[in-house]
């Protein structure tokens, strides 16, 4: 998929995620190896954890069914400008990152 398709897409959260002091931690699960279930089984049912920058925490926290990507690239840009540039490449990647880790969902808007 093209960095230009993801603009109209909707982002949702689909894992879970606990926030301190501004900054989003990201738990998610994922399934165990064969290996990780023989030697590994207490940890098996811990969450992995993903602590997000300043930057990806703002992003976390816009994604939540409603709006599009493009949506959030404007509304990051709004608050951090320059820091934030390129905002378009860095937000798709973003999206792209979290949902390769199925961490989010990506569905197309639909017309009522």
């Amino acid at each position: 998929m093209k960095d230009e398709e993801y603009l109209e897409l909707i982002p949702k959260r689909i894992c879970e995620s606990e926030t301190n002091n501004g900054i989003v931690t990201v738990l998610y699960f994922k399934k165990p190896t064969f290996i990780e279930k023989i030697f590994f089984r207490k940890l098996i049912n811990k969450p992995y954890k993903i602590d997000l920058d300043e930057i990806g925490s703002f992003i976390w926290d816009k994604i939540n069914a409603s709006i599009s990507v493009k949506e959030i690239i404007k509304l990051s840009n709004e608050k951090f400008g320059e820091q934030i540039e390129p905002a378009e490449n860095r937000v798709v990647q973003f999206m792209k990152q979290m949902h390769s880790n199925k961490l989010i969902m990506l569905f197309e808007k639909t017309s009522k």
